[in-house]
């Protein structure tokens, strides 16, 4: 229904934006939040589909890496940095080969789902602090993936729903590519426009490729997360936010874009 959609973000869109601005512990402890609700539902997901998964070192390991990204100076990529995230890297894959080791039954899936949903959700996902913490611009950059991420989905929706007659993919039948097509126009139009309230530390170069990076990875992660959903046969990875479903329904785009726009901007600059 589009009345609790709306409300949802009505109250949400608000508190996001705040946590984005004051950055710091504040805005990486919302990440974290996101992340720990987001393996939480991973975990459902695949019970519900009767998946194999690791759920204690899945929570474990899921949120001791973006700790350890934390704390090696905030950057999933920063020089110099105290190699937590190396150690706690390792440390994963030691941990998740040995608890299959010495569970009574052995499965190799087991290992697979739950090292996906480690990598998928804590590593991805940390990104957005890391990209919160690039200076000079890091406030500019976040705002900047937030909201072109909002207007493309909206502009997706909406005109796909008006327009839309081709299926983009089987696996979300009701997306188009007529959709796909104005999300993605959106998408550059958007970042063009912000990048023009952020005192010339962004080019328009820089904006238009990052634009086209969030109109074709964001949608892609969108439908690799719908993905999931259809090999276990849900409609949402839960109903935590009414009106959207759950964390990882509302955050998926930003499952392949937080690094995406994050090493884009490292290596661009």
């Amino acid at each position: 229904m589009l009345l609790p959609r709306v409300l949802t973000a009505v109250f949400g869109i608000p508190v996001v934006v705040l946590l984005i601005r004051a950055g710091g512990q504040a805005y990486a402890a919302f990440v974290l939040a996101l992340i720990a609700l987001s393996l939480y539902e991973f975990a459902t997901l695949m019970k519900l589909g009767s998946k194999p998964v690791q759920v204690p070192t899945l929570y474990v390991f899921g949120l001791l890496l973006p700790a350890a990204l934390y704390f090696d100076r905030f950057s999933a990529a920063q020089a110099g940095g105290n190699n937590f995230t190396g150690f706690v890297l390792a440390l994963t894959v030691i941990g998740v080969m040995s608890y299959e080791l010495f569970s009574p039954k052995k499965y190799l899936e087991r290992i697979g789902l739950t090292l996906l949903g480690i990598l998928m959700i804590s590593w991805c996902l940390f990104h957005l602090v890391s990209i919160r913490d690039i200076r000079p611009d890091g406030l500019g950059l976040t705002l900047m993936l937030i909201v072109t991420v909002w207007i493309m989905d909206t502009a997706a929706y909406f005109l796909g729903k008006s327009f839309g007659r081709r299926q983009l993919s089987t696996i979300s039948p009701k997306k188009t590519w007529e959709g796909a097509a104005a999300g993605f126009i959106s998408a550059v139009i958007t970042t063009l426009v912000i990048s023009r309230f952020m005192d010339g530390t962004v080019s328009y170069a820089f904006a238009a490729g990052a634009g086209v990076l969030i109109g074709v990875f964001g949608q892609v992660s969108d439908i690799a997360e719908s993905m999931l959903k259809r090999a276990v046969g849900a409609k949402d990875s839960s109903n935590l936010l009414p009106g959207h479903g759950g964390v990882l329904d509302r955050f998926d785009s930003y499952i392949f874009l937080a690094p995406v726009i994050y090493y884009y901007t490292v290596f661009a600059r």
